[in-house]
């Protein structure tokens, strides 16, 4: 645990701590030096010197000398990220803070409370508060860019629904307006059976005479 008396804490901004982390997990070095963290953080040495180096040292991660611990190798695990953050929890900070403030989530609880144990500005406070935030997290896949797997929900095959034919429609029957011509009654057709007996002496003159007659009554004509 931190001497309680101590009125500093880490600072490590949180894209450093991620972009250190990613660059473990692809190879770990045996020394971080000012040269390596002005590659990898794309920083000045001073600014490496000042704000990297002595809170790495802090956090457990690299010895007095630089040299990467046996936390560095076990940070990068994300099977071992929860557990390193929790060791570093219990070592750094005080019982009274892990007490006060218990989730990620009172970030302005966390502030108040740095700012009244170091009496740092409002800038200082801000970083040891979200570095001791994250840690409190320990959520490896927070990390910038990583990409968290989600389960889809199985589909179930739905069968395709069965198409029925429907019955062809009757065929439209003809209409008097589709030909434009006035409708034909439907008329009972009549058959009418004649015998004529004319007599074999009848002269050809009575013969005409009488298919005259005949037509006239028959046809109606003349």
């Amino acid at each position: 645990m931190a001497d309680e008396e101590k009125k500093s804490y880490p600072m490590l901004p949180i894209a450093h701590w991620w972009t250190l982390r990613k660059k473990f997990k692809q190879s770990i070095p045996g020394v971080v030096t000012e040269g390596y963290l002005v590659s990898v953080l794309s920083m000045e040495a001073n600014s490496a010197r000042a704000n990297v180096l002595p809170y790495l040292k802090m956090l457990g991660i690299i010895e007095a000398d630089g040299k990467t611990t046996d936390r560095a190798k076990q940070w990068r695990d994300d099977g071992r990220y929860a557990s390193v953050c929790n060791e570093i929890l219990k070592e750094v900070y005080p019982q009274e803070l892990l007490d006060a403030v218990t989730e990620a989530t009172q970030r302005d609880q966390a502030e108040s409370w740095f700012a009244h144990d170091t009496g740092a500005g409002e800038a200082a406070v801000g970083r040891m508060a979200v570095l001791y935030l994250l840690l409190l997290e320990a959520d490896a896949s927070k990390a910038p860019g990583e990409k968290v797997e989600r389960v889809r929900p199985e589909r179930k095959a739905v069968p395709a629904p069965r198409l029925v034919p429907r019955p062809a429609a009757p065929a439209a029957a003809s209409t008097p307006a589709s030909s434009g011509l006035p409708p034909v009654p439907q008329l009972t057709g009549i058959n009418i059976n004649l015998e004529i007996h004319i007599s074999s002496d009848a002269t050809p003159d009575q013969i005409d005479a009488i298919f005259a007659s005949m037509a006239k009554h028959i046809y109606k004509t003349g």
